[in-house]
């Protein structure tokens, strides 16, 4: 399904119903629509998810806009939550999408129960603008051979996890599928996609201070996952913030990469539906 939102055509699907409001924005969809947060749907949960402007089926941009990215996006979460009649919702988000979490907590907690970010930070302004694995895709998006590389890359990222998971056949066959998927939509991904650059989440504080001094401010309720192996986002250029901001969980897993979702499913899935209970419950909003 499509709405128009903010002057751009988005993406979105529906999942469930009630008034119990889940959104997630996402840059890739799961091609098996599994896992997280999907998964969520089946605890009584009306969740929508939002493909993130730029990407996929949503409409494509041709312009960088560098750091309001993470604004943009969390302006289309709000306003795309506004045209569908929901007040108030959590938001999940994975990477660049928990990203918009921590804008729209500085921008929008008016509208939020909560917020539960997957590999989401916040960044170390040490990291500057991105990240050394980000800045290379970036600055690669030209090659002309980068479209098979990216599509092989992945495809290697997903067949990973069917060898994690070989002593599940059921698991091992569904991410021997998933990665042949993967592998064709990411051949079919547009250039455009790869140079979309937002650099790190809430930019607008240049310093470790400035960020911590702003996030204990927060007053959203905030579920934080990572991964101790996320090579993407690792927990040293990450800032602490389990003692800044108030009320906040904080679960990390050992042997957890980038892919935490696929990494540790039942988890994830238990942590944010035990989350959005306790958050939905004290606003006394049931299913």
């Amino acid at each position: 399904m499509y709405e128009q939102v903010n002057g751009a055509k988005l993406y979105y699907e529906e999942y469930g119903s009630g008034k119990r409001y889940i959104l997630a924005c996402i840059n890739i969809l799961d091609p098996d629509r599994k896992g997280w947060p999907y998964d969520l749907v089946q605890d009584g949960y009306h969740v929508f998810i939002l493909q993130m402007r730029g990407y996929g089926y949503s409409q494509h941009i041709y312009e960088n806009f560098e750091n309001p990215w993470y604004d943009i996006w969390a302006e289309d979460a709000c306003q795309f939550a506004r045209q569908k009649g929901i007040e108030r919702f959590l938001y999940t988000g994975l990477s660049d999408g928990a990203g918009i979490g921590w804008h729209l907590c500085l921008h929008h907690a008016e509208m939020l129960v909560g917020f539960a970010g997957i590999s989401a930070g916040p960044h170390s302004r040490t990291v500057g603008r991105n990240g050394p694995t980000r800045q290379r895709d970036i600055n690669s998006a030209n090659e002309p051979d980068i479209l098979q590389r990216w599509a092989l890359y992945h495809r290697q990222r997903i067949l990973a996890y069917a060898r994690r998971f070989q002593d599940d056949p059921e698991l091992k066959k569904e991410f021997e599928e998933k990665a042949e998927k993967i592998y064709q939509y990411q051949l079919r991904r547009g250039v455009e996609e790869m140079k979309i650059d937002p650099g790190i989440p809430l930019a607008c504080f240049t310093t470790d201070q400035e960020l911590l001094e702003a996030v204990r401010r927060f007053t959203t309720p905030i579920l934080l996952l990572n991964g101790m192996k996320d090579a993407l986002l690792p927990i040293s250029r990450t800032i602490s913030v389990a003692r800044d901001i108030p009320g906040v969980k904080v679960v990390t897993y050992q042997d957890g990469g980038n892919g935490l979702q696929y990494d540790h499913r039942e988890e994830v899935h238990r942590e944010i539906s035990w989350f959005a209970d306790r958050v939905f419950s004290k606003m006394n909003v049931s299913q």
